[in-house]
């Protein structure tokens, strides 16, 4: 087709439209009135009621520059030119509670019903630095994940079961990420295992916790350090691993919308990745060592549409602001956690709510993949919801023919419109945060928690009106009791992990624990990474409190911020 032709083409597009939509739709609307006098997303884009190829027009939607093709600069439609019909994205699943004892039966389960990754969920003092003997320790030991205060719990948790069983491991603990590590390295050590033989994954985030989940330690600035620590430490000794996922899920979850918490989570990546250049590193070997953890729980369309625009954005910056010249430093890989407004009443709705979660992530190009359990409104999920989540993924991967082409939404006038739209959004954001002089800075000034603050009340006087629809709460509301029988951590767990702790402090080399916090001392005073002299304490049994007090001393602790 020539110009004259296309343009004639346009034009009569332009007419019928502009036909069906004054006289069509408008007549029909008057005796059949539309639910709302306007329909709206989560992210704050009005949705039309039709798309046509006017509308990627409008938004001078170009092929080659805006979509390509996978595996090819931006990446929009996916990281390499097979995506699923290649190798499928792995099926993961986070998993902790109790002790560890109990938790590897639960992992050897996962591990048979045919997971790829497994997740630790570490109890709240673990994530925090704290031992399971400190006074703030008490009545949480085991119950939000696995207790984990030494080596000797990660021997216990994985018996039986060799680090390289599954395609990577990982974890979220997010301010003790060195420490994390080690435990990994020393562990994979007592297993006869290199680093090169198996693949750790770590969030490893810090920033986002001073405005989200709130498992913080340090000042912000040396919490960027820490973390950056364990990134240099793998580029130079593991060079296969992700020491660092860009955290998106927290964010979204305190209500910033997705395309606000994206540019968030891309926004601290900046500021790690600047660290790590001062370094002395180059943009080729820290960005491939990076993922992002993207989350969208409102709408369908929106979750495919932002991996898509993610996708995009980040092989620009990569390559445009930072220079990279690697394709695997532009190729930004995506985990996610498919779930959708799980709700306590009629919980067994919640299969059908993460089932379609899933599918929108898989329709993203996710690389990593793992869903909520139906029981988890209630407790800790159940062996029976957990396989469940396991078979979702499953069925999603192997049936019904989803993972047979390559970007299968592609071409869609609205999701392409919406891609353009949010990675427009997703741009205004970004150079918001660096116009208040970066993550860090954004968020001292409690920039980011007043967007969160500002989306989580919106999305509750949404749910109070009744525009936001929760099935089975406010819309066809639920009059059965809530169930009862949900998995529940034995309390007995407390007093065992508490022996186990002070066993193992009388038992070991003392002085060589001594030895290896002064060493870890005079490296965090000079700046140093960290990791090296804390893999040495940890292969002497140290505790995590133990190395976390030592760091304390050093850094001191981050003031909360209260008001923005």
């Amino acid at each position: 087709m020539n110009s004259s032709d296309q343009h004639s083409s346009g034009k009569n597009l332009s007419v019928s439209q502009q036909r069906w939509e004054t006289e069509v739709r408008a007549q029909y609307v008057q005796t059949h009135p539309e639910r709302r006098a306007a329909f709206r997303n989560d992210v704050g884009l009005d949705i039309q009621p039709l798309y046509t190829p006017l509308d990627l027009e409008k938004r001078g939607f170009d092929y080659a520059r805006d979509l390509g093709f996978p595996g090819e600069f931006p990446f929009t439609r996916g990281i390499n030119p097979s995506m699923n019909r290649g190798e499928l994205f792995n099926i993961r699943v986070y998993s902790g509670f109790g002790n560890a004892e109990r938790c590897n039966h639960r992992y050897k389960k996962i591990a048979a019903w045919g997971a790829d990754e497994l997740q630790i969920a570490a109890d709240l003092p673990t994530q925090i630095g704290y031992d399971s003997d400190h006074i703030m320790s008490r009545g949480e030991i085991g119950r939000t994940g696995v207790a984990i205060d030494s080596l000797q719990d990660m021997e216990i948790l994985f018996d039986g079961i060799p680090l390289n069983r599954f395609k990577r491991v990982s974890t979220l603990f997010n301010s003790i990420g060195p420490i994390a590590l080690s435990l990994f390295i020393a562990l994979g050590e007592k297993q006869g295992l290199k680093p090169a033989d198996f693949v750790l994954d770590l969030q490893n985030d810090p920033l986002k916790e001073y405005v989200a989940r709130g498992t913080y330690i340090f000042p912000m600035p040396d919490a960027v350090r820490f973390a950056c620590d364990a990134v240099e430490y793998c580029a130079k000794q593991a060079p296969h691993w992700y020491p660092m996922t860009l955290c998106v899920n927290h964010m979204n979850a305190a209500g910033g919308g997705s395309t606000k918490a994206t540019a968030f989570a891309m926004a601290n990546g900046i500021e790690y990745i600047n660290e790590l250049l001062r370094r002395g590193l180059c943009i080729d070997q820290i960005a491939p060592l990076l993922d992002m953890f993207l989350d969208e729980r409102e709408d369908f369309f929106v979750t495919t549409a932002n991996c898509r625009a993610a996708r995009k954005i980040w092989a620009h910056l990569m390559r445009d602001r930072f220079g990279a010249q690697d394709p695997r430093s532009m190729a930004m890989k995506f985990t996610s956690y498919a779930h959708g407004g799980e709700t306590l009443k009629e919980p067994i709705n919640n299969i059908v709510r993460i089932a379609f979660a899933s599918l929108a992530y898989a329709f993203g190009g996710v690389q990593f993949l793992y869903d909520a359990s139906w029981d988890e409104p209630m407790a800790t999920p159940t062996d029976e919801a957990c396989k469940v989540a396991i078979r979702t993924l499953q069925i999603i991967a192997h049936e019904l023919g989803f993972s047979k082409t390559v970007d299968p939404l592609a071409g869609s006038y609205y999701l392409e419109s919406l891609t353009l739209d949010i990675e427009r959004d997703i741009k205004a954001e970004l150079a918001n945060v660096e116009k208040q002089g970066g993550a860090v800075t954004a968020i001292s000034k409690g920039y980011y928690q007043g967007i969160l603050t500002k989306g989580a009340v919106r999305r509750q006087q949404e749910f109070e009106k009744g525009e936001r629809v929760s099935v089975g709460v406010n819309l066809f509301p639920s009059d059965e009791d809530l169930p009862l029988g949900a998995f529940r951590v034995d309390p007995v767990i407390e007093q065992q992990q508490l022996q186990r702790l002070q066993t193992l402090k009388e038992n070991r080399n003392n002085k060589a624990v001594t030895d290896a916090l002064a060493d870890i001392c005079d490296a965090a005073v000079g700046r140093q990474n960290l990791v090296e002299p804390i893999l040495v304490a940890v292969k002497a049994y140290t505790t995590v409190g133990e190395i976390a007090n030592t760091l304390r001393d050093v850094y001191g602790e981050h003031k909360v911020i209260t008001q923005f």
